[in-house]
């Protein structure tokens, strides 16, 4: 059981850090609502829980051990609903929700080129599409995004050179015909 005064800290920190985790738990569970609140929840009572000794960490390594446990959140909530990892990249809404996340979390992005981007890439196909939205946008290793959609980590890796490739020609207006996929 926590002090008076350990409960007041741990309550302190919480009001700081629980919107840049909770926009976090958006981008990682794809705005499914539950998921979301069910994974931010789930991650401040590990907090609370380890209080003592997240306590003693330095910003920087509280936030780092967030972001850890939040990771190990979600993806025990997708293993143990066994849900699908289906990325629904070529839905406006969801392009819309992704790229507020984005900018509100980094305000180093122009709104317009991201748009643009979010379109290039909803323009791709297939598992390029679905590898570069869980590696780059969504911040996954590959491993974890090989494990996700049940393929080698160096089919990811082709996946996501081929992936790169394709958008920088639509970012810079070039026709990509290449295996059929855009």
């Amino acid at each position: 059981m926590l002090s008076a005064d350990e409960e007041a800290e741990f309550w302190v920190f919480y009001r700081k850090t629980s919107g840049v985790l909770f926009r976090k738990a958006f981008r990682m569970c794809r705005g499914q609502r539950d998921d979301v609140d069910d994974a931010h929840q789930s991650t401040y009572l590990q907090a609370l829980r380890h209080w003592r000794t997240v306590s003693g960490l330095d910003d920087k390594q509280r936030y780092a051990w967030l972001a850890t446990t939040l990771t190990r959140e979600v993806l025990q909530l997708w293993r143990a609903q066994h849900r699908s990892y289906e990325v629904r990249l070529w839905d406006d809404a969801g392009w819309q929700q992704i790229a507020l996340a984005a900018a509100v979390d980094d305000g180093s992005i122009e709104w317009g080129i991201y748009e643009e981007t979010c379109r290039a890439i909803a323009r791709l196909k297939g598992r390029k599409q679905e590898v570069l939205a869980l590696h780059c946008l969504a911040g996954y290793e590959i491993s974890e995004v090989a494990e996700m959609l049940k393929i080698s980590p160096s089919t990811v890796r082709v996946h996501l050179h081929d992936a790169r490739a394709d958008l920088r020609a639509l970012l810079s207006g070039e026709q990509v015909n290449g295996d059929g996929d855009v």
